[in-house]
Formats: C-alpha cells, sequence, structure tokens
C-alpha cells in the first residue's frame, strides 16, 4: 500500500474559506479529519472525520491531537486557528511552525508594534494600553486609529480626531479584544495593499502584490484587484523590508501575508500573519495567474518540493468583492451590473438566512475578469456601487 494514503492530517477550522486547503490535502490521498464546534460549516461535509470541539481552546486541541495520531496539523484562515495550532506544534513538535513566542508576535499587534519600534520596520507610530492603564498618546499626532490588540476583520477599530474621543474608542477596542489590551497608532494617509511571499530557508522564492480597498465597513477590506498597480520601486521595499523581518524572526518555510500603505514611493508595514488571508483571497490570485494559492501553502507546510509556474504570463485582470451590507438584513438576492462578461460568484448564504452588518458576516464573494488593467483598476474601488441587494425589509417588504 501506499504510505501516504495512510497519513493523516487535521484541519484545524471549518468555514468556506478553509475549502480550497482541505481539497488541496485531498488531492494528496491523506486521511483528513476537521475539527471547529459548528457542524453546519462546510469542511465538515468533505472529512473522512470531524471533531466538534472549540479549538480555540488550546490545551482542548492538544488533547485532540495527543490522542490523534496526526502526520500534520494544518491551520486555517484565521488567528485563533492558527495560534491554538501553533501551541500544539510547539508542545507536539511538528514541524515548520515558528516558536509560540515568535508567532505571538507576528499575530498579536501589541507586540507586533514593539517589534517594528525595536527594530526600525516602517510602521505607524503607536502605543500600547494593558487592562486598565492611564490612556497616554504621548507624542502621537491626531487623527489615530484605536485598535484592539487580537482582533481582524477591522472589528473594533475606531478613528478618532481628537482626546474627547478616546475613551468611547478605547471602550469599544477593549469589547472587542479577547485580551484586553488596546493599540493607539497614528493614521497614515495611503493606498492599502497586500503582499503574500512565501518563504523556503528564509528568501522569499515567490510572491504577489494586491491592491485593496475598504468601501462598506472602514478597517475591513471588501474589494481588492491582481494584478496590483503599484510600483517596482515599491515592491522593491517591501519585499525589502520583509526579508528583513524573515531574517531578524527566523521565520520557518511557509505564508507571510502582510498588510502594507503605501504613499508616493513610502511603505508602511500595517500587520503581517502566517495563516492563510480569509474570504478567499487566493482564488483571485489563482484566476489572475492560473496557480493555486491553498496548494502552495500545503506544499511549504508538508515540506514538499516547492515550485510554481503561472499559466497566465503577463496576468489576467481580476477584481475581487466580497459582498456585505452596513445594515443588518435578510437577503433575497442580489444582482450586479458589472461591466464584464466573466464574473463568478461563491453564494456564502442562502436566502431567508439573516445577515448581520459588516464587519461581522457576508452573503457572497465574486470575481470579476476585465480586458484592460484600466478598466480593472476603475472597476475594482467602485465595486459596491454596482451590487444591488434585494431584501425582505426593503425591496420585497
Amino acid at each position: 500500500m501506499d504510505l501516504r494514503m495512510t497519513k493523516r492530517a487535521l484541519l484545524i477550522g471549518s468555514n468556506f474559506s478553509a475549502v480550497p486547503l482541505l481539497f488541496a490535502l485531498k488531492r494528496r490521498g491523506l486521511h483528513i479529519s476537521v475539527c471547529g464546534n459548528r457542524p453546519d460549516e462546510p469542511c465538515h461535509a468533505h472529512a473522512d472525520q470531524s471533531h466538534f470541539i472549540d479549538y480555540s481552546d488550546p490545551n482542548v486541541l492538544l488533547a485532540l491531537v495527543e490522542n490523534g495520531d496526526f502526520d500534520f496539523v494544518v491551520p486555517t484562515g484565521n488567528d485563533v486557528a492558527y495560534m491554538s495550532t501553533t501551541f500544539v506544534a510547539e508542545k507536539l513538535g511538528f514541524p515548520r511552525f515558528d516558536s509560540m513566542e515568535t508567532t505571538t508576535i507576528i499575530h498579536t499587534k501589541q507586540a507586533f508594534r514593539n517589534f517594528t519600534e525595536q527594530n526600525d520596520i516602517p510602521a505607524p507610530r503607536s502605543v500600547r494600553l494593558h487592562g486598565d492603564s492611564p490612556v497616554e498618546t504621548g507624542a502621537l499626532r491626531y487623527p489615530l486609529l484605536v485598535k484592539p490588540s487580537d482582533s481582524f476583520s477591522g472589528r473594533g477599530v475606531t478613528k478618532v480626531f481628537d482626546r474627547t474621543e478616546l475613551a468611547d474608542a478605547i471602550a469599544d477596542a477593549r469589547r472587542n479584544s479577547r485580551a484586553a489590551e488596546i493599540v493607539i497608532e497614528e493614521f497614515i494617509e495611503g493606498s492599502l495593499h497586500s503582499h503574500s511571499a512565501f518563504i523556503k530557508n528564509q528568501e522569499i522564492v515567490f510572491d504577489v502584490f494586491v491592491d485593496e480597498y475598504c468601501t462598506v465597513y472602514p478597517y475591513q477590506v471588501d474589494s481588492s484587484n491582481h494584478p496590483s498597480r503599484l510600483s517596482e520601486t515599491v515592491r522593491s521595499k517591501t519585499r525589502t523590508i520583509m526579508a528583513r523581518v524573515i531574517k531578524l524572526l527566523g521565520l520557518q518555510d511557509g505564508l507571510i501575508h502582510t498588510q502594507f500603505l503605501s504613499n508616493d514611493d513610502d511603505v508602511w508595514i500595517v500587520e503581517c500573519m502566517r495563516r492563510c488571508p480569509g474570504d478567499l483571497y487566493g482564488s483571485l490570485v489563482d484566476l489572475s495567474l492560473g496557480i493555486d494559492y491553498a496548494d502552495l501553502v500545503i506544499t511549504l507546510l508538508l515540506g514538499e518540493e516547492f515550485a510554481v509556474e503561472p499559466r497566465f504570463d503577463p496576468p489576467l485582470f481580476i477584481g475581487r468583492h466580497t459582498i456585505t451590507s452596513n445594515t443588518p438584513s435578510t437577503p433575497f438576492s442580489f444582482s450586479h451590473s458589472i461591466p464584464s462578461s466573466d464574473v463568478r460568484i461563491a453564494q456564502l448564504k442562502t436566502t431567508g438566512k439573516p445577515m448581520n452588518s459588516a464587519p461581522f458576516d457576508k452573503l457572497a464573494i465574486l470575481y470579476a475578469r476585465f480586458q484592460t488593467r484600466d478598466e480593472m483598476l476603475k472597476v475594482a474601488p467602485e465595486f459596491k456601487t454596482f451590487i444591488s441587494l434585494q431584501t425582505m425589509q426593503g425591496d420585497l417588504a
């Protein structure tokens, strides 16, 4: 019998964004277990075995893995899954994971800001608040962003213009932080972008740049495009910064995904993560380049030989939009008038299922191919204006 058929992988996380990772594992003939406490999430339907646990408790996950005889543990696209998996990997000796200390630096805003300041990595200037410590913004210049240290998708983030607004912003950030730790940083004017870098032996062996836009909820990306409009100067500067981060932290093989701001030729690093980005980000790159983003992630995690050969060179012009709403509603349907003959829709909700407001929920993710770069760059930041949402409260009431 082929030995690889007997190998066992545990996927930590079960929502729609994890499906590409699951199928990358299935193509390798592995026995796949999925854990997560939502039986209705799609990965369970494709698993050889499901474990309905709360993996946000790393000790619960540790007990499962200790008794499960798994060859591989595979985190999915959220910080909780990645942190818990790293905890288990360090305890049990799974390879190609950073230490908990390094992972905490990368995945916690407060620790990451300490790291950037100590090592002169260009990033917004900031101060940190622990628990009920007094608010001291020091020499920071308004406007400021107040953020939970451990949240994602822009939850609990508020822009404040003077000190009178700080107390309410801090209270909101604490409500959205498991650790009640807050980062207050200077607001930087610039365009938002992401950099996905695949690293092997602490060298970037393949990377992509994506333009990103927050058009419904101010601090949650809902639109993006590839290829990026960034100049080669900014790309090169970003690579140089991230190469230094990789060396300073001694990162293991795998993905490092970074959000950054750019203004002219200046770059500021906003945050990094070693997990896959969510909302089917990889599918944008797949459609543009003709690669398999999730498969590349799995290749490095499993220690396989890494190679990538894009089928499309030059890349196709692809935009991506996550359909959300600024108010809660019960969607019936949606329509679009995007000027593209090739629009693909990943439906996330069924008719009649309530949808919360952004950044807590989403209806669908769509991808549109454009014939020219100019057309892509014109439409992508304005995707929401091409979407019409029909709801039971509005159009059909």
